[in-house]
């Protein structure tokens, strides 16, 4: 009997850790309700890690991160990235039933739209084998890259008074953050890999643990005053898309689409937009059903 390709593993870990990660985002967003004011503001950090609820979530975004690292190391980041769409199928039922609602069918719709224009956009960048990793010039402006963008992402959104798009300012930014910090895993398992004790030095695996954590003060941020569809479906967008420029532009992966997959990525972007305008769901729509007005 011959062994199961390597690929075939990468993808049971990338279910894996989606299941790990919806768990993780319906305590955050549940926990969200429970911090008054946009954690952006400051003097609520404190407040954050006092809770059992994030220590909770920091459990199951811990499994995340573990069977993400099996996945990367099985499979290119063009095949591990888009199984994060079943977060969302698996998260918005989640969080209504813990929210005590159902789950409207403009939701139900709108995460639909938002799976299928991510299946096509990620139709058009394709690799073959498990892909390359990231070089030491590649890390250090990846990886120092990432991080400014990231702090000043959280510094603009604080200043944004419309909490309706400070969160989706947030969210895209942590979907990037993850993204990011599954390019600069697969990284530093391979140096580490190959040059053990040393490779715990290289900006890979330096910058892996500052991009999670931004990450997971993002996402956090980002459920304040929204329910769980809209944030997490621009999470689990940027996060692959994020992931697959940075393995075709800096890990060797390469691109197949051409000015049709272009055309297809375009259509793809207005698709999920609509997608996450039906996912949008505050905390009074959750109570009473109703559309919030626009912001």
């Amino acid at each position: 009997m011959t062994n199961p390709d390597p690929i075939w593993w990468g993808i049971l870990f990338a279910l894996l850790s989606c299941t790990s990660y919806t768990a993780a985002a319906v305590a955050q967003r549940h926990l969200a309700t429970r911090i008054d004011g946009p954690l952006t503001g400051g003097g609520r950090l404190g407040m954050l890690l006092r809770h059992p609820l994030w220590w909770v979530s920091l459990l199951f975004n811990g499994g995340r991160a573990g069977f993400q690292v099996a996945a990367v190391s099985n499979a290119p980041l063009t095949v591990v990235q888009p199984l994060g769409v079943m977060v969302l199928v698996f998260g918005i039922p989640l969080s209504a039933r813990v929210g005590g609602r159902r789950v409207r069918r403009s939701e139900w719709l709108g995460a639909a739209l938002t799976v299928v224009s991510l299946g096509a956009l990620l139709s058009v960048a394709v690799t073959s084998g498990t892909g390359g990793v990231l070089d030491d010039d590649g890390s250090l402006v990846v990886g120092g890259g990432t991080t400014v963008l990231l702090l000043a992402t959280a510094w603009a959104a604080g200043r944004v008074p419309s909490a309706r798009w400070r969160s989706y300012l947030l969210a895209g930014a942590a979907g990037v953050a993850f993204g990011i910090s599954s390019a600069t895993t697969k990284t530093a398992v391979a140096v580490i890999a190959a040059d053990g004790v040393a490779g715990l030095l290289h900006p890979s695996t330096l910058a892996t643990p500052v991009i999670a954590v931004l990450g997971l003060l993002l996402s956090q941020a980002a459920y304040q005053g929204m329910d769980l569809g809209a944030p997490l479906g621009i999470t689990i967008f940027a996060n692959p898309a994020a992931a697959t420029l940075v393995g075709i532009g800096f890990m060797g992966e390469s691109y197949a689409g051409g000015w049709a997959g272009a055309a297809v990525a375009l259509v793809s972007a207005l698709v999920a937009a609509q997608g996450i305008r039906l996912l949008t769901v505050t905390p009074r729509t959750a109570e009473d059903g109703r559309v919030p007005a626009a912001e």
